[in-house]
């Protein structure tokens, strides 16, 4: 009788609840499951799908965040079943629910698959993987966990999600802040010790800002917010209406001048069929990763140096409400965006005093506010990060970090490339590692379209060699 072929999915959000999802769905033949996350209330949520803020929507309509490309209303009709009740609202497929309704999802839908897996074995394990070696006694990866546990796994899926954001003062500076400081807005609810007459600063203009600063508005916040970073620029607001639109892209264009231009033209000509250029831009999604790759490694450095903040905010959008509400709070002056340089914090008497130098004005300008959180988004070089299973392999070869350091090296379909350009054998990695590779890789669409994907090439392969050892009798 063959044996039992075991996968170890290294992270338990999104990207690994997904890939096991799917791997739940595609093995055929007999199997063990390991889903290794490190922090039990991320199991099946991860950071994106696990917070408490009052007031963290999806950003992306509830109509496109189905786990399964062949069912796109899959997550809707879930929703409409299981959330409806708990509304204020009728949950239509433009509708953006709350993040941790979407975690609910994916938990009782990988709930769902594993019951239904007789043949298959799963199993979700609160612990850290530390690192990775080859046991070829075993023909098999060794895992080391930071529990003392040994796992051994014939794949391997790294799906470690984000990194948390790098610190943008020096130790010096936020030693002896305690919680007047949060440096990863992820892991808690920065919100919970704030008093509301405190003066708020957030580092960051991006989305995970646009949430805390509303959430703070929904508990009754009566300090000022000050939200700062580099441009002060803002995510612009989703369409109001989604229509359909073709996007036309000339394969030969191949550097950043002529990329953009052709993304103009499309803009222009959806303009012209009285259509909102939000619905061009998402109808570019599915060429955006064809367009990376085909871009030299110059132009994505001049792309990440000069125009990503710009395409943040036009990709990376928020909700109308969120839009409104962020209006509503800068009319009185209560929120206020700045932008510039920073050039150090102190504390003084209980209060931390931010400096930097004005983008407008280019003077030196101080507030003062009493909390701090860093909301500058995730980290892409893996050797800044506390990350010790990337560090590790890194070091060790097996993992080759990118020349931008936005993540690592991987093949066409995942695969990871080590540093001697050779492929590590059974090992995929999914979701904001592959960035490096296909840019758009940090959203639900993309995210899902990986899992599958990894999961039908693993079962292909486990299935080819369950043949071959009933064949030859082991």
């Amino acid at each position: 009788m063959s044996k039992n072929v075991s996968i170890a999915i290294i992270g338990g959000g999104a990207s690994g609840t997904l890939t096991a999802l799917n791997l739940l769905r595609k093995l055929n033949v007999p199997a063990q499951i390991w889903l290794i996350e490190k922090r039990n209330e991320a199991v099946y949520r991860g950071n994106a799908y696990s917070s408490r803020l009052n007031y963290e929507p999806l950003n992306v309509p509830a109509g496109r965040m189905s786990a399964f490309s062949h069912l796109p209303d899959d997550f809707f009709y879930w929703l409409k079943k299981k959330k409806q009740a708990d509304a204020d609202f009728d949950i239509i497929r433009e509708s953006f629910v709350s993040r941790r309704w979407y975690g609910d999802y994916l938990t009782e839908r990988v709930g769902n698959a594993a019951a239904q897996s007789s043949h298959i074995g799963f199993e979700t394990l609160i612990d850290h993987a530390l690192d990775i070696r080859f046991d070829g006694r075993k023909d098999a990866y060794c895992i080391t966990l930071n529990s003392g546990n040994n796992l051994h796994a014939n794949y391997l899926v790294f799906a470690t999600g984000n990194e948390p954001p790098v610190d943008i003062f020096k130790q010096e500076e936020v030693e002896g802040l305690n919680c007047q400081y949060v440096s990863n807005p992820w892991t808690e609810d920065p919100l919970q010790r704030i008093n509301e007459q405190e003066n708020v600063l957030i580092i960051g203009t991006g989305l995970t800002m646009v949430d805390h600063v509303v959430s703070l508005n929904k508990r009754g916040h009566k300090g000022k917010i000050f939200c700062f970073s580099r441009h002060g620029y803002l995510p612009l607001p989703h369409a109001e209406t989604s229509q359909n639109f073709v996007f036309e892209f000339n394969d030969q264009q191949k550097d950043l001048p002529h990329i953009f231009s052709e993304v103009k033209r499309n803009i222009d000509n959806a303009n012209g069929k009285n259509i909102q250029w939000q619905n061009a831009l998402d109808a570019m999604r599915g060429k955006t990763g064809r367009m990376w790759k085909m871009m030299s490694l110059d132009s994505k450095r001049l792309f990440l140096n000069r125009l990503k903040s710009i395409w943040e905010i036009h990709r990376h959008r928020m909700p109308l409400a969120s839009s409104e509400t962020l209006k509503e709070m800068e009319k009185p002056g209560q929120l206020e965006i700045l932008s510039g340089k920073v050039t150090g914090i102190n504390r003084n008497k209980g209060n931390v005093i931010f400096k930097f130098i004005s983008r407008t004005s280019k003077e030196e300008r101080s507030i003062k506010v009493q909390r701090i959180i860093n909301c500058t988004g995730p980290s892409g070089d893996y050797f800044k990060t506390d990350n010790t299973l990337l560090k590790n392999l890194l070091g060790k070869g097996w993992m080759k970090q990118d020349d931008l350091k936005i993540g690592i090296v991987t093949g066409a379909r995942g695969e990871i490339i080590q540093d001697n350009g050779v492929v590590l054998q059974n090992a995929f990695a999914i979701g904001p590692l592959r960035k490096a590779t296909e840019w758009e890789t940090t959203a639900i669409r993309e995210i899902r379209t990986q899992a599958e994907d990894t999961a039908t090439q693993i079962s292909s392969r486990v299935e080819l060699n369950h043949e071959v050892m009933v064949e030859i009798g082991l």
